[in-house]
């Protein structure tokens, strides 16, 4: 048998604990984190409304001014009007192109100017965006959206637009000049308009969409500010898609429940972000030909969210009923443009369009008229009765069920996951330690019930801060709206008073899309420090009316642990620091955290949010240090506290068996937990475990289909069970969802990378770069590890010296050790025993990680250092972890191995194996085999690292890619293969010539080029 090369692997594997272990980055986007209560975890970002302007009608200076001077002299005038004034003259030039001749208006994005296109000799107009929002790339991608999506329609009733253009810094658009006024300005002087005049925009807005639709673009924005109609000819014609996408596929800056476009003329489906259709642009279109023929808009309410919940749930008043000179056949038109089911409404522009010319021929339209009838037949409430609840879930995600169950006998039911979201009480009291203290508390007594699911605050308020009108309060209108968005079914606000000595404290539990009032609840309690012991027999009714059919005695005594808190002052300390938490400031968070512990040394959840902030900050032993604390005081937690906080005590102390075994309790007895389902499969991925993995990940995205964290939990274990497109899949969902969920990156290089896609995984690399150091420097270990996965080590060792002295001068140790020991790892393999040997000692000295001290052995090892490398073989097979108990008998197998002692490296990683089945020990126990000429026990161990070949991704899973150790496996199968005299044994050596058949000195290569006689 031919001499083994070298043995191969990655240049970088070494790992870190994860930086963001167990709560998350400051935009609260969680990632492989184990969740605790009342840290981000599943964010989704609602765009805003509006991005861009539309055009205005034209004001006090359209007329041309002077002009006088060289186009080079003017345009230099336009650049010092960059820097110094508020506005461009006439006489300016853009572009050196473009003359300006006056404003037509301005708007919160801009300025649109009348301008003539020198070289073409025609008049335009030109949109300038301001200068800080160009700078705003985000908002730049939607003007070139729009720029796009535009070009592809032709019609006489859409705008044309030419160009987006930058000169000395001004981002501009260039588009067709339309000389007139628009819709809303129309309206605005005149209320409302005949219906001959109405029904003429009306029309020729529907055949702008007709258009549109026929090339398959959504506008997702029509209202009457991007209506446009020319004073000379009384051409209409649509503007501003920069909100418009594809209507069989996915822009990537928006997705389904997300809300875009302007709540006053939103589709109920768009209002609950549901997927969209053209439909959806024709319910806009009826709210514009309602509002023309009546001066108002239907659906009117106390507020916009009032308003735009209503349209979900009732129709319009029809026309013919607000003003009865208006013909019942054309208010059958507009009626079913609105009918909040889109199945009743018109299903495409062409049926709408041809209704209307038969309109205005003969004022008739007769088909429509039956139809019309026919559904709102459907929909007579003696029709409804039979199936009573079951259409409100249907038409609301399953948000109103509980209507159907309160009715019902009190026998126990069993529930699907009820999500709840607990907006901010209001204090009238006027004592700060009453801010913000009794939500938490009050969910802990909600969460008795085990078909509860909190909704995270922390994610609510920064969703509240993404809506149009942006707020930091959850009062009901922002819960609301946030809760129609993310699917919650329930939201709850309430108050406290303080009358007397006494405190009165109300709550109210109402349906999230109706606003129907669910139970309303009140305590008076004798004293302040009386409050949190209340807190039950406040939820108790709330829980009721949700279909808890559990008793108050034994709800009391389920949550009366969790209140034993000595304070209140404790419990507020504890949530500001779940606020600085979430701003990313872990250690002031921490900080907090132990001022709650002190005014309460028996808070579990002081402990636990130290622990968290511990791990955030790289300080793994204090973390298990405070998890040990937190444990002490197990009879102060309620039932699910209790299996949380085990839980999460075994994942920070790496036991993963009991980890599986603690949060198997919890979601069986809590099966609506998002925390338990999400940390199980984190646990059943340390043990290796990926179906089961991928089946708890699956189950938590299904309690919050929107959680960012969740759904990148999901991405990461698709590709860690293989399926590396789907992880892609997922990855993507999640960047969409929240393009600044970081992880996202990682996870989608990651996925690319398992794909062969090494290009599309490099970029996404460095996207991940661009979020600051911690990831500039995770970003490094996924770029080295592709340029080891092509075998290019000199990008390889410049990526990883370069890293290491920044993390370093950062202070980040174990990101600098991980790079050190993969640094060593590529010496060796060049023969660089001497600079190995020391690059493994750098590593050991900045951290003892347990996937440090294995990869440094085994550098040790093939470097010949035997004393070294057994020292950490005896060091992790004496560890209480199996993790590390089995990378010590892999590194007593790689010994006993370049001892050439091949039986007895069987042995050891066998025995490695059985402790904790890896991939690494899979495949060493292959190369074990290959050693000893046993080739079909070879081919045995190599084929199930190729079936689980996701596991590659991070063999450690610690955020660390380590892909590059996948490509020998091609080798030594091929290797097994050969001595088994299979035919195919040629392909294996191909593959792997077809990945690093560039690299003049990778000894594998030339002993595959041997191997075939090249």
């Amino acid at each position: 048998m031919a001499e083994t090369p070298k043995r191969p692997g990655s240049d970088k594997p070494a790992p870190q604990g994860s930086p963001v272990a167990f709560s998350n980055s400051a935009d609260g986007s969680g990632f492989r984190d184990t969740l605790v209560p009342d840290t981000p975890s599943d964010q989704t970002m609602i765009p805003p409304a509006r991005f861009d302007e539309t055009m205005v009608p034209p004001s006090r200076s359209d007329s041309p001014g002077a002009s006088g001077g060289t186009r080079a002299a003017r345009t230099q005038a336009t650049r010092a009007w960059v820097d110094n004034e508020p506005e461009l003259q006439p006489g300016n030039v853009l572009a050196n192109r473009y003359e300006i001749l006056g404003v037509l208006g301005s708007g919160g994005m801009g300025s649109v100017y009348k301008a003539k296109d020198l070289e073409l000799d025609r008049l335009v107009a030109l949109k300038v965006i301001k200068p800080e929002l160009a700078r705003n790339a985000a908002i730049v991608d939607r003007f070139k959206q729009e720029l796009r999506l535009s070009h592809k329609v032709t019609h006489r009733n859409v705008v044309r637009l030419y160009d987006l253009s930058e000169d000395a810094g001004m981002r501009f658009v260039t588009m067709e000049l339309v000389e007139g006024h628009d819709l809303r300005s129309i309206l605005e002087e005149r209320g409302k308009l005949p219906a001959s005049e109405a029904v003429d925009i009306f029309h020729q807005i529907c055949l702008a969409l007709e258009a549109a639709h026929g090339v398959g673009i959504l506008h997702r924005d029509l209202k009457p500010q991007n209506v446009m109609r020319e004073d000379a000819t009384g051409r209409v014609v649509v503007m501003d898609f920069g909100l418009a996408r594809m209507i069989d596929s996915s822009d990537g800056m928006t997705q389904t429940g997300a809300l875009v476009g302007t709540l006053d003329y939103m589709s109920p489906e768009q209002a609950l972000g549901k997927d969209l259709d053209q439909r959806s642009d024709i319910f806009a279109l009826g709210l514009i030909g309602y509002e023309m023929l009546t001066g108002s808009m239907p659906f009117r309410a106390e507020s916009m969210v009032a308003s735009l919940l209503k349209r979900t749930q009732q129709r319009a008043v029809p026309l013919s009923e607000v003003d009865k000179n208006i013909p019942g056949t054309l208010s059958n038109i507009i009626a079913k443009c609105l009918e909040k089911d889109p199945a009743h409404r018109y299903q495409r522009l062409e049926e709408l369009e041809a209704d209307l010319r038969s309109w205005k021929a003969t004022g008739k339209v007769k088909a429509s008229a039956v139809r019309l009838k026919m559904n709102r037949l459907k929909e007579m409430p003696w029709q409804r009765s039979a199936v009573a609840g079951a259409v409100i879930a249907a038409s609301a995600a399953g948000a109103s069920w509980f209507f159907f169950s309160r009715h019902k006998a009190t026998a126990p039911v069993d529930h699907g996951p009820v999500s709840v979201l607990i907006g901010d009480f209001t204090n009238h009291t006027g004592d700060p330690v009453l801010d913000n203290s009794l939500e938490p508390m009050l969910g802990v007594a909600l969460e008795g019930a085990s078909f509860v699911n909190l909704y995270s605050r922390g994610d609510a308020r920064k969703l509240a801060e993404k809506l149009p009108h942006p707020t930091e309060k959850l009062d009901e209108q922002s819960a609301r709206l946030v809760a129609v968005n993310q699917n919650v079914n329930t939201i709850i606000t309430g108050e406290v008073n303080l009358r007397g000595d006494e405190y009165d404290i109300s709550a109210v539990a109402l349906d999230a899309v109706s606003g129907k009032e669910i139970a309303r609840s009140e305590v008076k309690v004798a004293n302040k420090q009386a409050i949190l012991t209340s807190l039950p027999q406040l939820a108790a009714p709330i829980r009721k009316a949700l279909g808890d059919s559990t008793p108050k005695s034994v709800q009391f005594a389920e949550v009366s642990g969790g209140f034993k808190a000595a304070s209140l002052e404790a419990v507020h300390q504890a949530s500001i620091a779940s606020e600085e938490q979430f701003a990313g400031k872990f250690q002031d968070a921490f900080n907090s955290f132990k001022k709650a512990a002190d005014l309460d040394p028996k808070l579990t959840w002081a402990y636990t949010g130290m622990a968290a902030m511990a791990e955030n900050l790289g300080r793994h032993e204090e973390a298990l240090k405070y998890m040990q604390q937190a444990m002490q005081y197990v009879e102060d937690m309620t039932e699910r506290e209790q299996y949380r906080d085990r839980g999460l005590y075994y994942r920070v102390a790496g036991d993963w068996q009991n980890c599986v075994q603690e949060y198997t309790r919890l979601v069986t007895k809590y099966p609506a937990d998002r925390v338990g389902q999400n940390n199980l499969s984190i646990c059943y991925t340390q043990l290796r475990n990926a179906p089961k993995a991928l089946e708890a990940a699956k189950r938590a995205v299904e309690i919050v289909p929107k959680g960012v964290g969740p759904r990148l939990n999901l991405a990461f274990i698709s590709a860690f069970a293989g399926d590396f497109a789907g992880g892609e899949k997922e990855a993507r969902m999640a960047l969409s969802i929240n393009p600044k969920a970081w992880q996202g990156y990682l996870t989608l290089g990651e996925a690319q990378i398992g794909q062969g896609q090494v290009d599309n995984a490099r970029d996404s690399y460095q996207k991940l770069a661009s979020f600051g150091p911690v990831m500039t420097s995770m970003a490094q270990d996924g770029l080295a590890d592709l340029a080891a996965y092509q075998d290019r080590h000199a990008d390889a060792e410049k990526i990883l010296k370069e890293g290491a002295a920044t993390d370093l001068a950062a202070k980040n140790n174990d990101g600098a050790a991980r790079k050190y020991v993969a640094l060593a790892h590529i010496e060796e393999l060049q023969g660089k025993h001497a600079a190995a040997i020391a690059d493994a000692d750098k590593a050991l000295a900045q951290s003892q990680l347990a996937q440090i001290q294995f990869l440094a052995a085994s550098t040790y090892a093939d470097a010949g250092a035997i004393p070294k490398a057994q020292k950490l073989a005896a060091s992790l097979s004496s560890a209480l972890p199996n993790e590390a108990q089995a990378y010590g008998k892999i590194v007593a197998g790689l010994i006993a191995l370049k001892k050439k002692d091949a039986n007895e490296a069987i042995r050891q990683i066998t025995a490695a194996n059985s402790l904790l089945d890896t991939w690494i020990g899979r495949f060493e126990l292959g190369r074990a085999y290959l050693e000893a000429s046993a080739f079909t026990e070879a081919d045995a161990q190599f084929d199930q690292c190729m079936k689980r070949r996701g596991e590659a991704i991070e063999l450690f899973d610690d955020n660390v890619p380590t892909y590059a150790y996948f490509p020998p496996l091609y080798y030594y199968e091929g290797r097994a293969r050969e001595g088994m005299k299979s035919a195919g044994f040629a392909d294996f050596y191909r593959n792997y010539l077809a990945i690093r058949g560039q690299s003049s000195d990778d000894p594998l290569v030339i002993d595959i080029r041997h191997r075939l006689g090249n």
